[in-house]
């Protein structure tokens, strides 16, 4: 009897991790310069294309890696085979609860095609941060042998950033905080002394505005109050440096969260 519930546990098991699919972007074959989505965050890219994780949710994030046919290494064109990562911690910087698993499963992505890395997983209370930078070591096959790269990196320059929320302060999306949020914006960005905030509230109520930047250290904060429509606040980035910064609005209800650039 214990053999067959240890039996059916395994089969429980695989299955769940078989039931997580890896999606596919095809928009990385329209743009040469692109070989891996979403796109890293970076200065001329600035925008935060990953999906929110909560505690005590399921999570979900697939990255689509282009392979092409050849690849440039010490100003030499070389063929490329394969590209691959392992099958256990090539993902690292991820919140306690997360892992990956790749379409095809064992990791190893033809030239010519598009391969598939999914983060699953439920993100747990032992997380104490809420901004998490994440790194994929993969590795490229080539005639000269093994070239290690890492995502993001040479190839693909920029940072991958989770935003991770507590339990009570989950938004589903960057444009929803339980409803409360239409949208949010600053114009200019990037911009070098100050931006304009944006904010499209269906609410009337007190929200907390912050500015982080990209290892998750708190840069600003202040309390705003949004009125129901439109709402405009000015914000002066004359103490940062420049570089990339994600900023929020949140309140008991949830977060939205947006990336600015500061470039003077």
């Amino acid at each position: 009897m214990k053999k067959v519930l240890l039996l059916l546990l395994t089969v429980v098991c695989i299955s769940a991790v078989q039931a997580q699919t890896c999606v596919r972007d095809s928009s990385v074959l329209q743009n040469d310069s692109v070989i891996i989505a979403p796109r890293p965050v970076t200065d001329t890219y600035p925008f935060y294309d990953l999906a929110q994780a909560c505690i005590g949710q399921p999570y979900l994030q697939s990255f689509t890696l282009k392979v092409p046919a050849s690849f440039t290494f010490q100003g030499f064109t070389l063929p490329i085979t394969s590209a691959q990562i392992a099958t256990t911690g090539a993902v690292s910087g991820q919140p306690v609860g997360i892992t990956y698993l790749c379409d095809p499963p064992n990791c190893v992505f033809n030239a010519n095609t598009l391969g598939c890395i999914l983060l699953y997983g439920t993100p747990t209370a032992a997380n104490v941060a809420d901004t998490f930078s994440l790194a994929i070591a993969a590795t490229i096959n080539s005639s000269i042998g093994p070239v290690p790269i890492t995502f993001p990196g040479a190839v693909a320059p920029g940072s991958y950033f989770l935003v991770l929320n507590a339990a009570n302060n989950c938004s589903s999306s960057a444009y929803d905080l339980n409803s409360q949020i239409i949208d949010i914006k600053n114009q200019p960005n990037p911009f070098s002394g100050q931006t304009t905030i944006d904010v499209e509230s269906i609410v009337t109520g007190d929200f907390q505005f912050e500015v982080f930047d990209l290892l998750g250290k708190r840069m600003h904060q202040q309390n705003i109050r949004l009125f129901q429509g439109n709402n405009q606040f000015t914000f002066d980035a004359g103490n940062l440096a420049d570089g990339t910064y994600f900023y929020s609005l949140s309140n008991k209800e949830g977060k939205v969260t947006k990336v600015m650039v500061v470039a003077r």
